[in-house]
């Protein structure tokens, strides 16, 4: 039986794939080492993507080694940072900065700016300190608790590192209203915040002009929430079925105590329908999710599974979203699921 030249070539091929294939292993496992510390890099994960698609002819011995150096570089920045920033020394801003810096250039230029940023930072501090020591504070006034004095110092960096600094602040600005484009960050006193704020209480979509509820920490229970069952007094909204009141655990009482207290400044919040849910799905995962968790940060406290206001002919059944599949379903009206509280703005 004769082989043809087309078909050796195409055996060759195959035979190189798998070949660059095994010899890929170690770099997926160098990556996976450092999948915590490439997570604070997004820019690498495209490619990240590309060097664990197998290529033959690569030198994957040489390879190696090189990453692995330069994701050592990466892991003691990011320590820096947080060493840095649990100090009081920079703030979450600052470290966004200095992390693009290392995107556009290098983690050892940022790990120069970071130093320099700290040390000075720290000069400030001891003369302060000194200065209260050689002027104390006269009795009649109150003294500042330090804990809550904020020392707003520009970074040191020498003048060839300044149209750097520079750019990579511009750079990072534009990444976040790329980003975060057609949303708005709201505060809890209901003010539109700027795009660097490091929290924020609620978020306007603002295609669909709604204003979703975003827990303040990760951890908190409200205004969203989970463990509360469907319930709806209203014959004209129920479908039928007003739902298990659980001992006040349901969604009418939540809301109606929501309400009392107000979020935002607002007092106007209710179940979303399921369509309005739906605009928040996304094909992909984000990272758990099929939601934009950067947007919704309260979403790993509080799972997968939420209630919308929309009922069905079965009568004990309400629509839910299950944001961990990416699609819709039927939940009895007795299950206990989330909340994410919406209200209009238009």
């Amino acid at each position: 039986m004769s082989i043809s030249a087309h078909d050796f070539s195409l055996y060759l091929h195959e035979l190189l794939q798998a070949k660059a294939q095994q010899e890929l292993e170690p770099i997926r496992i160098l990556i996976q080492q450092y999948r915590a510390v490439l997570a604070n890099f997004n820019h690498l994960q495209a490619e990240i993507d590309q060097l664990l698609s197998p290529q033959t002819g690569r030198d994957y011995s040489l390879l190696e080694p090189a990453l692995r150096q330069g994701f050592m570089g990466l892991e003691k920045l990011l320590a820096a940072l947080v060493k840095a920033h649990d100090e009081q020394l920079i703030s979450v801003v600052e470290a966004d900065d200095i992390t693009a810096l290392a995107e556009l250039f290098s983690s050892r230029m940022a790990q120069q700016v970071l130093q320099k940023m700290v040390a000075a930072k720290r000069k400030a501090r001891a003369a302060i300190t000194e200065q209260e020591i050689i002027e104390p504070v006269p009795k009649k006034r109150k003294k500042l608790d330090t804990s809550e004095e904020k020392i707003v110092l520009a970074p040191v960096v020498t003048p060839e590192m300044v149209p750097m600094v520079q750019d990579a602040g511009s750079k990072r600005l534009a990444k976040l209203e790329s980003r975060f484009f057609g949303w708005q960050k709201i505060g809890k006193q209901g003010e539109v915040l700027p795009l660097t704020a490091e929290r924020w209480a609620a978020v306007v979509d603002e295609a669909q002009q709604l204003m979703w509820a975003v827990n303040w920490r990760d951890s908190d229970r409200f205004p969203n929430r989970g463990e509360l069952t469907w319930f709806q007094p209203d014959p004209a909204l129920n479908g039928g079925h007003e739902g298990h009141q659980s001992l006040g655990q349901n969604t009418f009482d939540w809301l109606r105590q929501v309400n009392t207290v107000g979020w935002c400044g607002f007092t106007d919040w209710r179940l979303p329908t399921l369509s309005e849910l739906a605009s928040l799905l996304t094909k992909e995962v984000s990272n758990y999710y099929h939601i934009r968790e950067d947007i919704f940060t309260d979403m790993q406290s509080l799972g997968s599974r939420f209630w919308t206001s929309s009922v069905d002919e079965k009568a004990d059944y309400a629509w839910a979203m299950y944001f961990g599949y990416g699609h819709d379903g039927l939940a009895h009206k007795s299950y206990t699921l989330n909340v994410r509280l919406v209200r209009s703005v238009s």
